[in-house]
């Protein structure tokens, strides 16, 4: 599947650099050992919906990062003798975040499930933040770079405004968010963020965001119709051209 944007912004920008957050190491998702479990590791080979995710969307975002490079992070869980984190480094370093293409995500993952222990609650603001510092830090270094980062939840946000805040904030940046929900919850807070209705985010200071930057959709919904990968990437087009022209950023003629 090919992202649709215009080959003379191509040339302009790095269309995505692309971050990947693993999410929803949170107690909610069940006992990873066990078959009922969303992150249950199949000893068939048969994928998880967070496998598939990861596999379905890094598949087709990866060949447009030049060096195949991803951070990826975890939240929600309790990594061995520490605290519960909201924002750790999936590959279990405490002194960098990368891995290498897709098989390194689903390794960092696998091995995540069982040197972790699942916990709580689910937030997304300290994620937000962490992926929107790496998109500004770009962008003050005039490294045209898009940044893209991938949620992954089975649960309902805690901090919902908090992570209103944060995408307000993050509204100026290169990033755009794609958020998977997984399992049966009730997502309708996923909905308010992604603000497909018309109305744009306010933040807890009355600040509204200048553009929208989220994508949510259902596993569960298309699981039987169009691909996750398709729902996914509906609007990152039109959310990175409305980026290059708040920047008033031309393309190459």
């Amino acid at each position: 599947m090919h992202v649709p944007v215009q080959q003379k912004y191509h040339n302009t920008f790095v269309l995505f650099f692309f971050l990947i957050l693993i999410s929803g190491l949170s107690a909610s998702n069940g006992n990873p050992r066990l078959p009922d479990s969303l992150h249950y590791i199949d000893p068939s080979g048969r994928l998880n919906a967070y496998q598939k995710a990861i596999y379905e969307v890094g598949e087709v975002l990866q060949f447009y990062d030049a060096d195949k490079r991803f951070p990826a992070w975890g939240f929600g869980a309790r990594p061995i003798d520490g605290p519960v984190s909201h924002c750790f480094n999936l590959n279990g370093s405490s002194n960098y975040c990368e891995v290498e293409g897709i098989r390194g995500i689903m390794m960092a993952y696998t091995s995540a499930l069982f040197n972790v222990s699942l916990a709580g609650p689910t937030l997304f603001g300290h994620v937000i933040n962490r992926a929107a510092m790496i998109a500004s830090q770009s962008l003050a270094n005039d490294a045209k770079k898009y940044f893209v980062l991938l949620i992954i939840t089975d649960g309902v946000i805690t901090d919902l405004q908090e992570t209103k805040d944060a995408l307000v904030k993050a509204s100026d940046l290169p990033l755009s968010i794609l958020i998977v929900g997984v399992g049966g919850a009730d997502f309708k807070e996923m909905e308010i963020l992604d603000a497909d209705k018309g109305e744009r985010l306010e933040s807890s200071t009355g600040r509204v965001a200048s553009r929208d930057i989220v994508q949510f959709v259902p596993f569960r919904d298309v699981q039987n119709g169009p691909s996750v990968v398709q729902e996914l990437l509906a609007e990152l087009p039109s959310q990175f051209l409305a980026y290059m022209r708040s920047r008033e950023i031309k393309p190459c003629s």
